[in-house]
């Protein structure tokens, strides 16, 4: 192996957790791909790929992989802290990201169940009536402008999220909450090298209550199945035939309320905010909402709400010179392959017409299962949200937003707006 060290001085070291990379971010990612593009990373312990073809040759196969990554984690504690993150580890650790095969493909196959066509077409009609309500309560109640991600980024994906479980509208306030302590919890254990503690002790509570929520409405739907994903995802005999356990639905659904929620969440932040900032794309789209596929790959290539995915070697490896050895730590910069220059001609411009598939909901088998859900879900707000407010405008500075104070986790937090 080269020497690191020796190698690196042309790059300096930079962190990850403050505020000049997480405006800057992209102007590293830049550097890196002209003169880094495989960098080990001294304060995360861990090595940064940041070119598309990089990212998409090792995505797919199994020289990277993810089930190393909470030992990894429970490793660096100091001896006995671990008790601290055992209910919380119990739960996430059988989630399918943190599984790689053949276990993922035994999760996967009926967690696809979720998001069949027929499952998206079912509730288009559901997140339109939800995204209108909220928007009429928002004219009535806030004439003078609101704060899109507050009104509608935030609540509207967890309420579609609701109505696809069956979860009754009297609970969407607690179910909003639990979603947020997960993505507490969840943005501090992907970044952080030593997870926090306090923010473990933080969200027990929710991760508590929201299992004996789920496990109880689980036994109500085996006494009287619903219309509703629950109800789908059930067995009659439980573990038997390869048939999934009811902890291990309940698990998989915890997962898919964080992501269900928050990713949308950020999908729709960053989309608005690049209209926002392309003013003649704006002004198109809302002469042909059909161009709304289009636009929405081009904001995940530009600001996917996902910055880098993290992977472990699964055998050592040498690339473009460097020796990743067996077990060590890996992140795929998404972020950094959307804006390729190897890739993408003129990388920083918002262009429709790209031809480059981006990489904003990974790839391989652990590629995001709810991409056309994603895509079909943020089709049908923008398109009420256009529709209702034709000349919705920010009020917020556009040459610095409020990002999310999180290196992985990319979207607005807040977006105050008039219409």
């Amino acid at each position: 192996m080269k020497n690191v060290i020796e190698e690196d001085q042309n790059v300096k070291q930079f962190s990850v957790n403050n505020e000049e990379y997480l405006y800057n971010c992209y102007d590293h990612y830049t550097e890196l791909r002209e003169k880094k593009p495989i960098f080990w990373h001294e304060e995360m312990k861990s090595w940064f790929i940041t070119r598309y073809d990089d990212i998409m040759k090792y995505l797919i196969g199994e020289t990277f992989i993810t089930s190393p990554l909470i030992t990894h984690k429970m490793n660096s504690l100091p001896e006995g802290e671990d008790r601290h993150f055992k209910d919380i580890v119990d739960i996430i650790s059988t989630w399918m990201i943190y599984n790689d095969r053949p276990d993922h493909t035994r999760l996967r196959s009926h967690m696809n169940r979720a998001f069949w066509t027929n499952e998206v077409e079912a509730i288009k009609p559901e997140i339109k009536n939800i995204v209108s309500q909220i928007i009429q309560k928002v004219v009535e109640t806030k004439p003078d402008g609101f704060d899109f991600v507050v009104d509608i980024a935030h609540p509207i994906p967890a309420m579609v999220l609701c109505k696809m479980l069956g979860i009754p509208v009297q609970e969407i306030e607690r179910f909003i909450k639990w979603s947020d302590d997960i993505a507490m919890f969840m943005q501090n254990f992907v970044v952080a090298l030593v997870p926090d503690k306090e923010i473990s002790e933080q969200i027990k509570k929710s991760l508590k209550e929201m299992y004996a929520f789920l496990s109880e409405a689980i036994a109500d739907r085996r006494r009287e199945k619903k219309n509703d994903l629950l109800s789908r995802l059930i067995s009659d005999n439980p573990g038997e035939n390869d048939g999934l356990r009811d902890d291990e639905i309940i698990a998989q659904t915890i997962h898919l309320i964080f992501g269900g929620h928050k990713i949308p969440q950020f999908m729709l932040s960053n989309t608005l905010h690049l209209l926002f900032k392309n003013p003649k794309v704006f002004n198109e789209l809302k002469n042909d909402m059909s161009m709304l596929p289009k636009v929405q790959d081009e904001c995940m290539r530009l600001e996917g709400p996902i910055q880098y995915i993290t992977r472990h070697a699964a055998h050592d490896i040498e690339i473009h010179g460097q020796l990743i050895k067996e077990g060590d730590s890996v992140f795929f910069f998404l972020g950094s392959a959307g804006r390729d220059e190897r890739k993408f001609e003129n990388p920083e411009a918002f262009i429709l017409e790209r031809n480059s598939k981006h990489l904003g909901f990974g790839g391989g088998y652990h590629a995001c299962i709810a991409a056309s859900f994603a895509r079909a879900e943020i089709t049908e707000i923008m398109l009420e949200v256009i529709e209702k407010f034709p000349n919705i405008s920010p009020l917020y500075d556009l040459n610095k937003p409020s990002w999310t104070m999180n290196p992985t986790f990319h979207g607005i937090t807040t977006m105050p707006v008039k219409f």
